[in-house]
């Protein structure tokens, strides 16, 4: 498969999630899923690398090894922890669509990121697409509908943090493939550097039994079902950015926001998602992706 391919599955994956972290919001009594999602990746990507993986464990200990590791590692605190556990909460606080929307905001802060990091220069094509995303997203924040203006402020901030997070961790992940051409280990890396940051986190600080059984109490079919579409989704965007760029995979994720609207008509209802306002965002998204695409 292509990596445009893989960047295009990501996105269906990613639009499943967000809607299965709407329906386990009723449910949850701890975070939502997110740790179980993070351990739901490390196992998924660590026994891909056993059965496919390009290097070996003692490979990570050569000399050579250690500024693309440390890479890994930073892209997992980036993307694991903080731009998922930032998603989780705008999704809860904004819906779905929304935290979608913002989402394709990645692209845009992909830009000036991939090029001081990756000293990748953009086309006319790429930044009109993502002005076309700006565009999209500015009038669907021009309509909000929720009633609480604390929960809306708070879930707009949430949306754009979590596209902040996951631009640093596309160019870091795409540095650290540059010299270690293995998607699934990168991949386990950062989810394991993910784990063992949200456990001690937990373990150290007050009232750690609490916050322990925060991570583990959430593990309902919902629950599950995220952790296994945000792993998917984590997967194929690893192996999307071995052969294409950090900008084409962050704006073929607009393609997320049709998907999110689509299954979430099914599943949350049309009171629920709001889907009168998202055809236009959308659309505007999608052509941005076909910019890319030419």
């Amino acid at each position: 498969m292509s990596g445009q391919g893989f960047a295009l599955l990501a996105a269906l994956f990613y639009g499943m999630a967000g809607v299965t972290i709407a329906k386990g919001r009723s449910t949850a009594r701890g975070d939502n899923g997110v740790f179980l999602s993070v351990l739901v990746t490390a196992c998924m990507s660590g026994g891909l690398w056993r059965l496919q993986g390009q290097t070996d464990a003692s490979d990570l200990l050569a000399s050579d090894a250690l500024i693309p590791v440390a890479a890994f590692i930073a892209a997992g605190m980036f993307s694991m922890v903080m731009g998922r556990t930032t998603m989780y909460r705008a999704t809860e606080q904004i819906g779905p669509v929304a935290t979608s929307l913002l989402r394709r905001l990645t692209p845009v802060f992909a830009l000036p990121i991939a090029f001081l990091i990756l000293a990748e220069v953009p086309t006319w094509g790429t930044v009109l697409g993502a002005a076309l995303v700006i565009c999209a997203i500015l009038i669907h924040i021009g309509r909000p509908t929720l009633v609480s203006k604390g929960a809306v402020d708070a879930g707009w901030a949430m949306g754009v943090a979590s596209a902040v997070f996951y631009a640093l961790s596309y160019a870091l992940r795409s540095y650290g493939l540059d010299r270690i051409p293995d998607a699934a280990m990168g991949t386990f890396i950062g989810a394991l550097a993910g784990l063992l940051w949200m456990q001690g986190a937990a373990a150290l600080g007050p009232k750690p039994r609490a916050r322990l059984h925060r991570l583990y109490v959430d593990q309902g079919r919902w629950h599950w079902l995220t952790a296994i579409t945000l792993s998917g989704g984590q997967l194929c965007q690893f192996f999307a950015l071995k052969s294409t760029s950090v900008v084409v995979v962050a704006t073929l994720g607009s393609l997320e926001v049709l998907f999110t609207a689509f299954l979430g008509h099914a599943l949350l209802g049309r009171t629920r998602i709001g889907q009168a306002r998202i055809w236009l965002p959308a659309g505007l998204a999608a052509i941005g992706t076909a910019l890319l695409m030419l």
